[in-house]
């Protein structure tokens, strides 16, 4: 009789796997059904979004704003993490409407070796939130509304001029993407100024 009791052994573990996975799902479910309810369809567009790329934000659900459209993009967590860092969230997730300049990881990550610092020492680096404000400018300003020469104020202080698809030399990669309190630029280095 030894195998019979080995099948029997066998099928109840079957049996487990495949409730423990049932639950898991039934569990997930009305979690993601009781958030979307709350936000209503801001989520499922930003659902539609981050989809595409195997929704690495791992179950945190972001607003439509500036914040959330840097912090649940793949390509732009190291500028979402200095902005939490530096208390800058509170103003990327203001009603606005703002302007933000959002260098993606590969500029976030040529500014660090360019100035000898490591990922770690950069986010406790003094003059950080200084940096991060110099991306960020009070109003919204689209593309069209920003021709050669245009100087903008940075809300830290500094100015910033647009020239040849340009920020302060940094290129632009994408303009005009409208979240609900802001426009964003993508550029392709740090901003400088």
């Amino acid at each position: 009789g030894g195998t019979l009791r080995l099948h029997v052994h066998v099928h109840t573990a079957f049996i487990m796997s495949a409730f423990t996975m049932t639950s898991a799902k039934a569990f997930a479910a009305p979690k993601l059904g009781r958030s979307t309810a709350r936000r209503g369809p801001v989520v499922v567009r930003a659902e539609k979004v981050s989809h595409g790329k195997g929704g690495e934000e791992g179950g945190a659900t972001f607003n439509n704003d500036a914040f959330g459209m840097v912090a649940k993009n793949a390509n732009y967590m190291l500028f979402a993490t200095a902005v939490t860092k530096t208390g800058c969230q509170e103003i990327m997730t203001s009603p606005g409407p703002i302007t933000v300049f959002a260098p993606n990881d590969d500029a976030f990550t040529a500014f660090i070796q360019k100035i000898g610092k490591t990922k770690m020492e950069i986010m406790d680096h003094p003059n950080l939130p200084n940096l991060i404000k110099s991306h960020i400018v009070q109003g919204a300003h689209r593309l069209e509304n920003m021709p050669d020469g245009t100087q903008l104020q940075t809300i830290a202080g500094t100015t910033i001029t647009i020239s040849g698809g340009a920020v302060n030399g940094a290129k632009f990669k994408k303009n005009d993407i409208k979240v609900d309190n802001a426009i964003l630029h993508a550029i392709d280095a740090m901003i400088e100024a």
